[in-house]
């Protein structure tokens, strides 16, 4: 260690939110090479315009940064106290930085520089997730619209494992859009990197009524961004945290789930992270398969290795062999699927523990939990036999495609191949009562017809 302030530096940045997250020798390597800066107040400590060689964080006093908008006129000007950092996003991004920051009031700063940052982004999930929740802050702040590319951002929307999510405006299509950004915890990772560039390129070829629709990729402010479509409705784990779901509406949704992934895999692409939050129930009763951000081209295994320190997937949903680490096929969303009805049909997921090694053990050695067991002998036999078969613990003893399962819902469930039809009915209001009463007709007609049933939802 040469710096001789080191020490001190470590014991303050301790208390900072995220750096108290580093271990030991992260931190002190981090301290090493920090320096220590002091401004009288009113001096100027970032130019706009300069480059972007570090990030700093407060150790005594206020920092003012005045924001101003294209043509130079501040919008507003934002306070810092102690503990805040600044100067990160120029660092993250490259491009010279957007605005002067001086010393409000007499101030201590730590300046960190780039080769140091980026190192401890490297080393720490949490500081990487830190700097990606401030970048998204930064890309609405003031309540501005930001750019991303020739997408415009309105608001964030959501946040995902691995990514943050907003809504956008597509200059094109004229129609919302919904913009993921990758996490700065997985862009530094050649692999993961990697990886988000073939999501884009390849799920952008994907054309099925049961898989979100992507429109393109962007690269920028350090990281890559997916556009997509917007959807209306509500997640799977919303409605079954409500209430667990009836047989027949299980077997409706996971026949285009089904379908959507035999789909996806005819073309090579394995999802390996399907669960409740990845699928989106729309106001018309269809579904949407979302998120493929651990999707992976089979034909791109040979040439990238995985992260050795990254275990894909969710552990709730782990298939044997994801938990182990070892080669994946399509069998593995297979054992996702029986997963998926299993807490569709229970409302709980069949294995839980108080660690994620200890789920990930459980869907290795715990035998497949009994349907019947958990919900009596009134669950559907052709329910019990799916989840039973998706689970097993081999892959060659599942299902061994997902056509197999669309098959094996349609030929023993109680209901016959799951169709959907919206109609769009336009009618001036001289006619409503008509169109209504004829409506309502519709509606008596469909609902005599055994396996079929009415909705007038969106």
């Amino acid at each position: 260690m040469t710096n001789p302030y080191a020490d001190k530096i470590a014991a303050h940045l301790a208390g900072v939110e995220p750096f108290n997250a580093l271990r030991t020798e992260q931190m002190a390597v981090l301290a090493d090479a920090i320096a220590i800066e002091r401004y009288p107040e009113g001096a100027r400590i970032l130019r706009r315009g300069d480059v972007g060689d570090a990030m700093f964080v407060i150790a005594s006093g206020h920092v003012s940064i005045p924001v101003v908008d294209e043509n130079g006129k501040q919008k507003f000007e934002a306070q810092l106290p102690p503990g805040q950092c600044f100067g990160e996003m120029a660092l993250l991004t490259g491009d010279p930085r957007s605005a002067d920051a001086f010393a409000a009031t007499p101030c201590t700063v730590l300046r960190i520089p780039r080769s140091a940052v980026l190192q401890v982004v490297d080393a720490s999930p949490r500081v990487a997730a830190y700097l990606t929740e401030i970048l998204g802050e930064r890309l609405l702040e003031g309540g501005g619209i930001r750019t991303v590319g020739k997408y415009q951002l309105v608001r964030r929307i959501g946040r995902g494992g691995m990514s943050l999510v907003f809504e956008g405006h597509h200059p094109g299509l004229e129609r919302p859009i919904a913009v993921k950004m990758l996490s700065h915890q997985l862009v530094y990772r050649r692999n993961f990197a990697e990886r988000f560039r073939n999501e884009a390129r390849i799920i952008a070829t994907l054309q099925h009524p049961h898989i979100v629709q992507v429109f393109d990729m962007e690269e920028a402010y350090a990281t890559f961004f997916i556009v997509m479509e917007m959807l209306d409705g509500e997640d799977l784990s919303r409605v079954i945290r409500r209430a667990p779901m009836a047989a027949r509406e299980v077997r409706r949704i996971l026949v285009q789930v089904a379908s959507a992934l035999d789909y996806a895999h005819s073309r090579g692409v394995i999802h390996r992270d399907l669960k409740p939050s990845n699928i989106r129930l729309l106001p018309d009763g269809s579904v949407k398969l979302l998120d493929f951000g651990l999707a992976w081209v089979q034909r791109y295994e040979t040439v990238l290795s995985e992260d050795v320190d990254i275990v894909l997937g969710t552990p709730y949903y782990m298939s044997p062999e994801q938990a182990q680490g070892l080669d994946l096929d399509l069998r593995t969303d297979i054992y996702n699927f029986g997963v998926l009805a299993y807490e569709m049909l229970t409302g709980e997921r069949p294995f839980s523990g108080t660690s994620k090694s200890e789920v990930q053990r459980r869907h290795v050695e715990d035998p497949i939990p009994n349907l019947r067991d958990k919900l009596g002998e009134g669950v559907p036999t052709d329910l019990v036999e799916l989840v039973h078969t998706c689970m097993q613990k081999h892959p060659a003893d599942r299902f061994q495609t997902c056509a197999e399962i669309e098959g094996f819902l349609s030929r023993r469930g109680t209901t016959t191949r799951i169709r959907t039809q919206a109609i769009r009915v336009i009618y001036e209001d001289a006619v409503a009562s008509k169109v209504e009463a004829a409506i309502e007709k519709l509606r008596r007609q469909i609902e005599k017809i055994p396996g079929a049933e009415f909705s007038d939802k969106g």
